[in-house]
Order: C-alpha cells, then structure tokens, then sequence
C-alpha cells in the first residue's frame, strides 16, 4: 500500500517542487549574480548600484573591507577599480551551490579574478539575494581568498612527517 502511495505522491511532490517561485527562478538568480560580476569588475557603477537592495551589506577579502548600504558599496567599487588600475574579469562561476526559498536565494562559489598581465587569483564569493518588486536584489556579499594546501589533512600530513 504504502508502494503506491508513493508512486501517486510522487508526482504531486515534484510538480509542487517545480511550482515553487524560488526553484523554477533558480536561474534568475544565477544570471543576477553573473551580471553583477560582471558590472562590478568593469566598474559600472549605475548597473551595479542598480543591483543592490538598499539596506546592503558587503565584505571585502581583507577585515576592514566593510561597506553598508548603497552609499558604502559605491566607495567600495571605486577604491577597487582606483586598485586595479585597469581592466578586471571575473572568470567562470566554479562550485556553485545555491539555497533558495521564498524571495531569498544564496549562492556560495568560486571564480578567477583577472587582472591584465597578473596571475589570476580565485576568490570565494557568498551572496544572499532578495526578491522585490524590481527584481533579484542583492542584499549581502561576502568575499574571500581561500588558503591553498592549508586544509586540515594537509596540514595533519605534514606535522606526521
């Protein structure tokens, strides 16, 4: 009996699944978050601002790099691209996990930042994104470098030797 409650629900629960803003806007959001990378590595202030939910918040890869709100993330962009000095890309979105429900999705990924004639540098993005009348708004990123060959089973096989 309980067979074929199963395969009767089943259906049911996928369509469900599938019918659920969040899941089926799933690539929205990707796109969202592509077309920020982009807007932000080559300084596009009005489409990045444009982005963003009012109340935002960003970190940077270093501790002091935090900036709050429209205002805080416009002074972030400058200070990066007085720093790069030139053309910047945000190469291809690696390792992406998404969390979605409601108006809210996350992403978690990592992607080569290039500058010209420098070695490119991955980095670590996590951003929550907000739904609202106009849209995928961002509302929280967060950026990191993350260590090579300092996880912990490689750290444990070097103190073994």
């Amino acid at each position: 009996m309980s067979g074929l409650i199963s395969r009767i629900a089943a259906p049911f629960v996928l369509a469900m699944i599938f019918a659920n803003p969040a899941v089926s806007r799933s690539p929205d959001v990707a796109s969202q978050t592509r077309a920020f990378l982009n807007a932000y590595a080559k300084g596009d202030r009005a489409a990045v601002l444009g982005m963003i939910d009012p109340s935002v918040t960003a970190y940077g890869s270093d501790i002091s790099e935090i900036a709050h709100g429209v205002a805080g993330v416009a002074l972030m962009l400058d200070a990066d691209r007085r720093l790069w000095g030139g053309p910047a890309r945000i190469g291809e979105m690696r390792d992406v996990s998404m969390a979605s429900g409601g108006d809210l999705a996350a992403l978690t990924f990592d992607a080569p930042f290039e500058l010209a004639g420098r070695p490119a540098v991955m980095v670590r993005f996590s951003m929550v994104w907000r739904r609202d009348g106009h849209g995928w708004r961002l509302v929280q990123s967060v950026n990191s470098t993350p260590t090579v060959g300092q996880s912990a089973d490689e750290l444990l096989k070097g103190a073994a030797k």
